[in-house]
């Protein structure tokens, strides 16, 4: 189950590398050298969280107020962004009942309902992904939400910082569907008929996380039987491409790089990427 959590909730802890990280641990990290006129920062975030679980600390405030951008993975101020998804969510002429037999959908819509109370015959013309995002909200075990990286926008847009994305919307949704759709619902269908695991799950993922500890996040993620093509493109593609967009906004101004925590490490996370290109990397005590 934790695969199906990891795939679809965000991509958020997958398969850190020990190697990668067995300097230190934290979420934050300053980005240093290799030409730049003064440093920049790389957070890893948990697309979401509990209120308690999370605030903006005064060190990160301190390092926000120091940038001169804020680079989330998409551009979070986009007044079209909820549109642009919407539309890149349409299954586009066939249906979810298409993929499933009739049993499957009355238990999976039975499941769908008690969970998030909406019926799943609204989500029948859109990708899995939307109704998966419904059921990772309900996952949490409490009613006060957040989404760090809402909340790091809105200290950005506070302090003025120009605010840009890694990537758009259309570069997003490209690398969730190369999971193809059938794999997609039955991962979702999974997901519905034992939610009490995927709850279960959701919960140690978080604790592991609070631990800001990497070596305790690779141990549990190391336990996952991940589908590595899917892995490759959902992380590994995105953060080659993002690489470059990263670079050359570092040279232009200090920048906050806000961004799911499960691209940091491994031997093509970020982290990696950025010391192979040079640039020196220390984590930040929060």
């Amino acid at each position: 189950m934790k695969k199906y959590l990891v795939l679809f909730f965000g991509s958020v802890l997958l398969l850190f590398s020990a190697k990668a990280q067995e300097q230190a641990s934290s979420l934050l990290w300053e980005i240093s050298g290799n030409g730049l006129n003064g440093p920049s920062y790389v957070f890893g975030t948990f697309h979401l969280m509990c209120r308690d679980d999370f605030s903006l600390s005064p060190i990160l405030l301190e390092k926000i107020k120091s940038s001169k951008a804020f680079y989330g993975e998409l551009k979070m101020d986009d007044a079209d962004l909820q549109a642009k998804m919407m539309g890149q969510m349409q299954l586009n002429g066939s249906q979810l009942s298409d993929y499933v037999s009739a049993a499957d959908l009355v238990a999976m819509n039975s499941s769908f309902q008690q969970i998030t109370g909406f019926p799943l015959s609204m989500f029948h013309a859109f990708k899995p992904f939307l109704s998966m995002s419904l059921l990772a909200i309900n996952s949490l075990p409490c009613e006060n939400r957040v989404q760090p990286e809402q909340e790091f926008l809105t200290a950005a847009l506070q302090l003025k910082l120009a605010v840009f994305g890694l990537e758009t919307v259309e570069d997003e949704m490209a690398a969730i569907n190369k999971e193809p759709i059938d794999s997609q619902v039955l991962a979702l269908k999974k997901v519905l008929l034992n939610f009490d695991s995927v709850k279960l799950v959701m919960q140690q993922l978080t604790k592991v996380y609070l631990k800001r500890n990497t070596d305790s996040i690779y141990a549990f993620m190391k336990e996952t039987d991940t589908d590595m093509s899917f892995e490759n493109a959902l992380l590994s593609e995105r953060n080659k491409k993002w690489l470059p967009v990263m670079v050359q906004a570092m040279k232009e101004n200090p920048v906050f790089f806000a961004v799911g925590a499960g691209h940091l490490g491994g031997e093509e996370g970020v982290l990696a990427l950025l010391r192979s290109g040079g640039y020196q990397l220390k984590p930040v005590a929060f």
